[in-house]
């Protein structure tokens, strides 16, 4: 498979990747991916993955070499070996740092579950941590962490004062004027000196350490601070002997938890590359592929991110590429002009599906890819002088290879099929190999130039046609990949446009075969007929959209004007309803006799009943809903046939048609229920009730549209619509319906065929006759 690996780039890929890697370790693992088959591993990974582009929208993770890191866990597999502080100081940053992302998804483990587990096995190394900080700081070791070391240290400070003083005495002296050559005590071998002048070097009795680079001064340590300066030098080598001495009990300390550290190393750079996969994602607008169990490939604007990034750097973008395979198509032969994107789209879907065989997401809009067992991939020129290999036998013997080790579970990707030979034979052994590939049952996609194999695609059952599209008035591809027609190879077109002569060009018409020559005028014109037709297409898209807005921009207007009127209306009726009780307050208060007060007191309350009611079916009036129905008694009114009645365990309103013993048949739009009277409350009683015996048959007035038409929807729109018009047509008992779903990238019409195939209405399901639609219109049987 490495030849493939190489075919497709995938190398590149990595090095690409690894922009976003900070870390020597993550770039080691990053070496080492690969395409896996294991789809547990691969969807947990790709979970990883999606969680950490989606963290990355709101927080950063910096992820920083630790130079020391290497050199000293190398060390700690010696026996006997002591850390330098500065190795001990990168572990302490490097402990710091996979602290730093144990704890931090601890608090949103909801929203990111995945990379918290992932975190929480790393180790907990915060007394480890701790003791070393306690020890070594600022690249040395703390004299707090011994007491010994506490001692020495003020030992010298002790020592080095006396010698100085001593020294600085003897710079003040007038005694000693004429012999310094400047007055400063320095430091040669450790020893404290001062500098005198060479001349005078015998007046003063000690010994010379060195001499300037001028050779007029000597740096001499008088006798009389001999014994101070050898106490010092003592000193400083009990201060290094009590440092390494802390230094080997803090190697051995991090040694008994060097398990953990090479555990916690290894954690760290899978999450670092895991969110260098995230910012590539990104960066790339990418996408988590879905993997399919049914030899479903499918993508959805996908692009190279190779070739992306390039044109990236040249200011440009790049042209997105959508296509299907399927169990009813297996084998894609692409066809088209030269430089027209053919070898692109190979390189796409191969690199692609790599990507998501190694947990890396997908730069398109939407990827469903099977898990292959191998992608094979025969492009380019392999003519090897070496080997003594032409360019057609180089090609011959990796196709050889292919069909030695393909298998269903393969993805072959064959470039220029059977060319650098005889056009004749080329095209025959072309035919001869895809048809090979498609008896042993694997996907397969092929690019060609021979008319032969664009037929063979037209004609041959799990085989179809895909054209890159080439725009006749610039003479320039648009690498727009159209699927169901055989794109035209153009030469002439384009050794027209670049100025060949007139004449040989009239000559070179003359010579094409006859047939050949049918089959690209036929090519040609079909090709010109989907042109149209995806023309007209989008422009019944961009009205329907437009009638769509304009639609909505009048539905809203008519909504606030209705709101106006029902608040204008409320306000009036509220109005004349306060006045009206002011002025019968007013009147009651005049009222002397009591039991006329009660009596006149009964019938204000009736009349403001009367009007609260009144203004309630005003606003209904108003708002164009109808009446609700008074409220049913807390106590359950009988079920009868007739009512309307609300099914409490599905939440559902229909009408009972039937009473049998302890339950009812209850009509729910078209669907008929048979539910127990407890389950069952009566919202509206009926009208009339029935003599015993007659029941009612309540059916749709008209029978169901056999044919529903699916054009423009989402995925989404198109699966909920076309199981409601099942529903409706196996209701209506057609025998058959007609599915409109069109052909576009095919990624409708899979998902239509996965919803008929466990469909319980339905006894099967095949596209339609070419002169009623083809691939674009499924007809589908109902059963009885």
């Amino acid at each position: 498979m490495k030849a493939s690996l190489d075919a497709l780039e995938f190398e590149r890929l990595k090095k690409l990747l690894s922009r976003y890697v900070s870390t020597g370790d993550a770039k080691l693992l990053l070496e080492t991916v690969a395409p896996s088959t294991n789809l547990s591993e691969l969807e947990a990974e790709h979970s990883l993955v999606a969680e950490a582009m989606a963290y990355l929208r709101v927080q950063r993770v910096p992820f920083r070499e630790v130079p020391e890191l290497a050199s000293a866990v190398e060390k700690l597999a010696i026996a006997g070996s002591r850390l330098e502080i500065e190795e001990i100081e990168g572990i302490q940053v490097f402990l710091g740092q996979i602290e730093g992302l144990r704890v931090r998804w601890k608090e949103e483990i909801e929203a990111y579950p995945n990379l918290a587990r992932k975190a929480a096995r790393l180790p907990d190394l915060r007394d480890l941590a701790k003791r070393l900080g306690q020890a070594v700081h600022d690249g040395e070791v703390d004299e707090r962490y011994s007491p010994e070391l506490a001692r020495i240290r003020r030992a010298i400070e002790t020592a080095r004062s006396r010698v100085t003083n001593k020294l600085e005495s003897m710079l003040r002296s007038p005694e000693y004027a004429n012999q310094l050559q400047d007055q400063v005590v320095t430091v040669r071998n450790g020893r404290f000196v001062i500098p005198v002048r060479t001349d005078q070097k015998r007046s003063l009795e000690g010994i010379i350490h060195g001499t300037s680079s001028s050779g007029a001064t000597v740096f001499m340590e008088p006798l009389v601070v001999l014994e101070l300066n050898n106490e010092l030098v003592h000193l400083h080598e009990a201060e290094f002997q009590e440092v390494v001495r802390i230094l080997a009990e803090l190697t051995d300390l991090i040694q008994h938890s060097a398990p953990q550290l090479r555990s916690g190393r290894e954690l760290h750079s899978e999450i670092e590359l895991v969110f260098a996969k995230a910012r590539f994602g990104r960066e790339f607008d990418c996408g988590r592929p879905s993997f399919s169990t049914r030899s479903l490939l499918s993508l959805v604007k996908a692009r190279h991110p190779l070739l992306e990034d390039n044109l990236r750097g040249e200011g440009r973008s790049i042209s997105p590429v959508s296509l299907d395979l399927d169990a009813t198509r297996r084998i894609l032969v692409i066809s088209g002009p030269n430089a027209g994107g053919k070898t692109v789209v190979l390189k796409t879907v191969g690199l692609l599906a790599m990507m998501a065989q190694s947990g890396i997401p997908i730069p398109a809009d939407e990827a469903t890819l099977p898990i292959f067992d191998q992608i094979l991939a025969d492009i380019g020129d392999q003519q090897s002088i070496t080997n003594h290999l032409s360019t057609f036998s180089a090609h011959v013997l990796s196709i050889k290879s292919m069909l030695e080790s393909a298998t269903p579970e393969s993805l072959i990707l064959l470039d220029e099929i059977g060319s650098s030979t005889e056009p004749g034979e080329g095209a025959a052994l072309g035919k001869a190999v895809l048809e090979r590939f498609r008896q042993i049952g694997c996907l397969a996609i092929a690019t060609t130039h021979y008319n032969r194999l664009k037929v063979y695609a037209e004609t041959t059952k799990d085989v179809s046609n895909a054209a890159m599209e080439f725009n006749e008035q610039t003479l320039e591809p648009t690498y727009r990949l159209i699927h169901g027609l055989a794109g035209a190879s153009s030469g002439l077109k384009i050794a027209e446009r670049l100025q060949m002569p007139i004449a040989v060009l009239r000559e070179a018409t003359g010579f094409l075969d006859s047939g050949e020559a049918d089959v690209a005028l036929y090519v040609d014109e079909l090709r010109r007929r989907v042109t149209d037709l995806e023309a007209e297409k989008a422009g019944l898209e961009a009205q329907r959209k437009d009638f769509e807005s304009r639609k909505e921009k009048e539905l809203a207007a008519l909504q606030a004007q209705q709101k106006e009127e029902i608040a204008r209306t409320e306000r009036r009726i509220q109005q004349i309803a306060k006045e009206m009780a002011d002025r019968a307050a007013k009147e009651l208060e005049s009222v002397q006799d009591e039991s006329l007060k009660k009596k006149y007191q009964r019938k204000l309350e009736a009349v403001t009943a009367q009007a609260t009611s009144q203004i309630r079916r005003e606003k209904e009036k108003v708002s164009g809903q109808p009446p609700r129905p008074e409220p049913v008694k807390s106590e359950r009114a009988p079920v009868e046939v007739g009512a309307r009645v609300h099914v409490e365990s599905l939440g559902v309103t229909g009408s009972v048609i039937s009473l049998h013993a302890g339950e009812a048949e209850v009509l729910v739009g078209n669907i008929r229920l048979r539910r127990p009277l407890s389950d069952l409350e009566v919202t509206e009683k009926p009208v009339l009730k029935l003599p015993a015996g007659v029941h009612l048959n309540i059916s749709s007035a008209e029978p169901a549209s056999n044919e529903i038409n699916l054009l423009g929807c989402t995925v989404d729109e198109a699966i909920s619509r076309t199981d409601k018009f099942l529903d409706e047509a196996f209701l209506a008992q057609l025998p058959q319906v007609r599915i409109v779903h069109g052909t576009g990238t095919g990624a409708l019409r899979n998902a239509i065929a996965e919803l008929l195939k466990g469909h319980p209405h339905v006894v099967r399901f095949e596209f339609a006759s070419q002169n009623q639609g083809g691939r674009g219109v499924t007809i589908a049987t109902l059963r009885d």
